[in-house]
């Protein structure tokens, strides 16, 4: 039996400030009911670039075993109260899942513009 390739798909998030995001991922996290997710409707703006500093809010996953991580965005405030404690991930080269588990949650991080900004005037 062929081992599963990975499959991205675009998905609804809902952020912190309640604005509907379109985010790209894997489509076998993004379809399961713990990402909280729902495919878009057309519209909704997309997220943008992830960095330190702009980010979604995401569940970390060990494999007990190996020790290797999977970071997956969670799509609502909901989902990411109520996650799992364990997940199945397809890893590449093997027919079979394996069981990762709950290790970390990391929550959203946006940058917001606080104030105008100050245009000072050049010195010669």
């Amino acid at each position: 039996m062929p081992a599963e390739q990975r499959q991205l798909q675009w998905y609804r998030y809902v952020d912190d400030n309640g604005a509907n995001r379109a985010i790209m991922l894997e489509k076998d996290w993004g379809d399961s009911t713990a990402s909280g997710c729902t495919t878009i409707a057309g519209g909704e703006t997309v997220f943008g670039g992830q960095s330190r500093t702009h980010h979604t809010r995401k569940a970390v996953y060990r494999d007990p075993t190996t020790f290797r991580i999977v970071k997956n965005p969670v799509c609502t405030a909901a989902a990411y109260a109520a996650l799992p404690t364990t997940q199945q991930v397809w890893v590449p080269g093997l027919a079979t899942q394996v069981t990762y588990n709950l290790q970390q949650r990391i929550p959203e991080k946006q940058r917001i513009p606080t104030a105008t900004s100050q245009n000072k005037p050049d010195h010669p």
